[in-house]
């Protein structure tokens, strides 16, 4: 995918997440805009926290996804 497409999804505000689809099947979910893109290479962090760096001619699609955001229930401890 051209590279300057890629940038324009990441600077998009407010930032949407969305998951990168590569030519080999995988999927990496970027849910925050703080990743690298340069010519040669996209680094961002997948969902373990570990470092991925990507090809940009191996992204084939961007998926835009929406967040869930979960609520703990609140508890009231009656006595």
């Amino acid at each position: 995918m051209n590279v300057e497409k890629i940038r324009e999804v990441v600077r998009r505000r407010p930032f949407r997440p969305f998951v990168f689809h590569l030519d080999n099947g995988e999927k990496h979910f970027v849910k925050h805009p703080e990743i690298v893109v340069s010519v040669e290479f996209i680094s961002t962090v997948d969902e373990n926290g570990h470092g991925v760096l990507i090809a940009p001619e191996a992204v084939t699609a961007i998926e835009f996804t929406e967040v869930e955001v979960l609520i703990p229930e609140q508890t009231t401890d009656e006595p």
